[in-house]
């Protein structure tokens, strides 16, 4: 028992009323964001590397499967969201009825090391190899745990045994 304000308490209430907030805690700093200006989904130092081109996008690999999402109706033009799901590659994109080239990334998922020549951070290598390409950024976050985030695009790296497994991109698309 443990005495508490209203009360003796059994201990494993206690437990089980902290129990959520230390979870919680523990959830945070998971998930705790470095701001890093020059962080994109598509180029510069950090994105990925794809063709400008919706045409050209379909056809870099061969396509497994695609979903279609939302359709936004504006004025004179659709917007749809789709995903598109290539082997170790799944790309959140959202295309324009009124230009058949013009696409947005809204979100990557990068999981095979055969999509390493799209990407700076190399699936397969070491975790030391991520850490210098993020430079004084990362300084702290030893196993990458944290996320890195510009103005409206995000990153999220996986590790596995010390090697880096998968990386996550969050794009802003309006």
């Amino acid at each position: 028992m443990i005495k508490t304000k209203l009360g003796a308490m059994p201990k494993h209430s206690v437990i089980a009323l902290l129990l959520p907030f230390a979870l919680a805690s523990s959830w945070f700093h998971a998930q705790e964001s470095v701001y890093l200006e020059s962080i994109r989904c598509l180029g510069g130092p950090y994105g990925l590397q794809l063709p400008s081109d919706l045409r050209q996008l379909r056809v870099m690999a061969p396509l497994l499967r695609e979903e279609v999402g939302e359709v936004e109706h504006w004025d004179g033009y659709a917007v749809t969201k789709r995903t598109f799901y290539f082997e170790g590659l799944e790309l959140g994109i959202a295309d324009f009825s009124n230009d058949p080239s013009k696409w947005m990334l809204t979100h990557a998922e990068l999981s095979g090391a055969k999509w390493n020549h799209r990407s700076p951070f190399k699936l397969g290598k070491p975790l030391s190899r991520a850490h210098s390409l993020l430079g004084a950024a990362a300084k702290g976050d030893g196993e990458l745990k944290r996320s890195y985030g510009g103005d409206g695009d995000s990153l999220q790296i996986r590790l596995s045994a010390g090697l880096v497994t998968g990386v996550s991109y969050r794009c802003y698309s309006g």
